[in-house]
């Protein structure tokens, strides 16, 4: 008998074990072998069937660690005795983390970078407000998600005062931790490495409407080093500056479900044949290949990037050149 309690269980009694300690947490009392095989089919293991648990619970009621009894209904159950749940315990301590390491390695968290609205009106980090973290309260005006250089995170949060309190955390922990600033009011804000005072790495908004200030215009400054680039390779035509070219490029009501490379073409199509078209004294030949690969790095398909080749005015060549560039010597006709 002492050699049998001394054994390690199964893997099928591990998960017995584990089912009823997890089902005697919440309601004490036996359990019915049924209701044990059923709980372990909905848990995606392996399938148990009801002759190899009854005899692995005889097995482990020997052992000391099951009672085995009948139910009102006669039917069997069984319940854990105390060496059984000495010894189920830590066991459903691992499954519960094993389960949650599981769930947390694949949860998604989007950071609520943007208040939902403003916390302040005219000091700039606001009031103290209460949060809670993890059963503990905190008065804080902002918090910080820190991720330092060697990929550890942390949780800054700033009172009015200018004292800080870091909470370290694993990234998706910390990511929890700001959501409940973001709900309670609480400035929040992304950044890299810890900070000594709440002023450092704060971007100076004089009247801004919004906490973030005004976003770049990313279309115009694409527009405009496409320009900027082109030119470099004798590319001339369309203005930086005109505002109607700047305006036909921008995303409108009627064109903003175009690709901005399909309202740039749009745009090359429509000064086409006048001063502004696109142009180049440089021979399509030469420098072609090198457009496309240019356009490339603008997001330019090679089905756009050849269209709008076709669109540059290229000059012609004479019949010596052409054949020169072809190299048979020859002129064409001859």
């Amino acid at each position: 008998m002492m050699r049998e309690k001394s054994r390690r269980p199964s893997p099928l009694q591990r998960r017995v074990l584990i089912v009823l300690a997890a089902l005697g947490a919440k309601r004490p009392g036996p359990v019915a072998t049924r209701d044990i095989e059923r709980v372990l089919e909905q848990g995606g293991d392996a399938p148990v069937y009801g002759p190899n648990l009854r005899a692995s619970c005889r097995r482990m009621e020997n052992a000391g660690w099951l009672r085995t009894l009948r139910a009102p209904n006669l039917q069997l159950a069984v319940e854990l005795t105390d060496a059984g749940r000495a010894l189920a315990a830590p066991l459903l301590a691992d499954e519960q983390a094993r389960v949650l390491a599981e769930q947390r390695a694949t949860a998604i968290r989007v950071l609520p970078l943007v208040r939902m609205k403003p916390v302040y009106e005219s000091d700039r980090f606001g009031d103290d407000r209460p949060v809670e973290l993890d059963g503990r309260w905190h008065l804080a005006c902002r918090g910080d998600y820190v991720i330092r250089l060697d990929g550890t995170t942390c949780l800054q949060l700033w009172n009015t005062a200018g004292q800080v309190m870091r909470q370290e955390g694993d990234p998706l922990q910390v990511a929890e931790w700001l959501q409940a600033c973001h709900d309670a009011g609480i400035d929040i804000r992304l950044q890299i490495n810890e900070s000594t005072s709440p002023e450092q790495g704060t971007p100076v908004l004089k009247n801004a409407e919004f906490p973030g200030g005004q976003a770049l215009s990313t279309t115009v400054t694409w527009y405009q080093q496409l320009l900027r680039v082109l030119r470099q390779h004798d590319v001339e035509g369309l203005s930086a500056t005109n505002p109607e070219h700047l305006k036909a490029v921008k995303p409108g009501w009627r064109n903003k479900e175009q690709p901005l490379q399909e309202r740039f073409l749009a745009l090359a199509k429509t000064v086409e044949g006048t001063p502004g078209a696109l142009r180049s004294d440089r021979y399509e030949e030469d420098a072609g290949p090198l457009l496309t690969e240019l356009l490339d790095g603008f997001g330019f398909t090679p089905d756009q990037a050849s269209r709008l080749i076709r669109l540059i005015r290229w000059p012609l060549m004479s019949q010596e050149e052409y054949a020169l560039s072809n190299g048979s010597g020859e002129l064409p006709g001859a």
